[in-house]
């Protein structure tokens, strides 16, 4: 299984379409960012993946912390211990958010010394890597900053709020804030002396855990959002050695695919009454690997109210990572065939060089 710390921003995240984005948008116009990373390498990266981002295990190697704002490339400083003896040998921004003229963005690096090679995470105000708590997701809410680091989160980098029974070994994906409501969505491990193996998905508000599944199955969360009382939560659940993408409204299930083929539901966006879920499915074509090992690829899309939008045909593998709505537009950001890419209802637009590896894992769209 994968190991990405993986993070997921919310922003308030078909029959395929392979043309151009329009130049002609409609509806609000906005500037969109999305963080992820470059590589200087292309083949070092294999496919097939696990269908657990949680566990993905990835090749380290030249990546660049980076975003893009309307297409154009930043490259975040890695300059992490000025005076000390430490290089980055690898980094990617995973979480991205815009409050007035500011951006930020967190992430996480590997970095080398001497005697070791350590991964910490990293934290960007402005394109310059800063000394306030990194956490491990962002949202911005009326000029305001919410960051979570382990057990807290923070509000404009001042501890506010502890999240009651987090562990060590817990994760939290994704934070929103709703009035004065702080929700924090994550994962929470078994206990040792348990002898599960199954994480359960959880949700935290104000600090209050709310369990949306008993550990009989693994389960993860990706990303939560909140319109008016409802609150809906994303990510998976591992059934019969299958993932299931789904989401959990008010704590009641909603399954999105059949469980015969893997698949992950890894950003939710509302939009009025209508519900946007950004995730992958493993059902694209047949491939087989250098080993001669049969996979499926993995097909980006998102799903409207619980019917499929595919982004990708399965010819090559992709993934979607984040979702926002903008008016009628729906942004989803991820990247197909190793090319960090958005699509703008349906239409791709590359990001990364195609000769290069790249991801994109986070958008954040700002009205102009």
């Amino acid at each position: 299984m994968k190991t990405k710390y993986f993070l997921i921003i919310l922003v308030l995240g078909f029959p395929s379409c392979k043309k151009e984005a329009s130049n002609k948008d409609t509806g609000p116009q906005v500037d969109v960012y999305v963080s992820g990373f470059v590589s200087d390498y292309r083949d070092d990266y294999v496919y097939p993946r696990d269908p657990d981002p949680y566990y993905r295990t990835d090749p380290e190697g030249a990546e660049y912390p980076s975003y893009w704002k309307n297409g154009n490339l930043v490259k975040l400083d890695t300059d992490l211990l000025p005076n000390v003896d430490y290089g980055l040998i690898g980094g990617r921004a995973l979480s991205i958010a815009v409050s007035g003229n500011d951006v930020y963005v967190l992430g996480s690096g590997s970095f080398v010394s001497p005697r070791t090679v350590f991964i910490a995470g990293i934290s960007w105000k402005n394109d310059i890597r800063d000394d306030n708590p990194s956490g491990s997701t962002l949202a911005v809410l009326n000029n305001d900053v919410y960051k979570v680091k382990f057990d807290t989160y923070y509000k404009n980098e001042i501890p506010v709020g502890i999240l009651d029974g987090f562990t060590s070994s817990d994760l939290t994906t994704s934070i929103t804030v709703s009035g004065n409501d702080v929700y924090v969505a994550g994962i929470e491990s078994p206990p040792i002396y348990s002898g599960s193996q199954n994480h359960i998905a959880t949700y935290w508000k104000n600090g209050n855990p709310i369990k949306l599944t008993d550990g009989t199955n693994s389960a993860n969360t990706w990303s939560i959002a909140v319109s008016g009382t409802d609150v809906y939560v994303a990510g998976c659940e591992e059934n019969s050695a299958v993932w299931v993408a789904q989401y959990w409204k008010n704590g009641n299930l909603v399954k999105l695919t059949d469980g015969i083929t893997n698949a992950d539901a890894t950003a939710v966006a509302v939009s009025g009454t209508d519900v946007y879920i950004a995730g992958s499915q493993w059902n694209g074509s047949v491939v087989h690997d250098s080993n001669g090992n049969e996979y499926r690829n993995s097909v980006a899309k998102y799903w409207k109210n619980g019917n499929p939008v595919n982004l990708t045909d399965g010819s090559k593998w992709a993934e979607a990572e984040s979702i926002a709505v903008s008016g009628d537009d729906v942004y989803v950001a991820g990247f197909e065939d190793g090319v960090a890419k958005y699509w703008k209802n349906g239409s791709p637009v590359n990001l990364g060089d195609v000769s290069k590896y790249s991801e994109a894992y986070s958008i954040f769209l700002v009205k102009r």
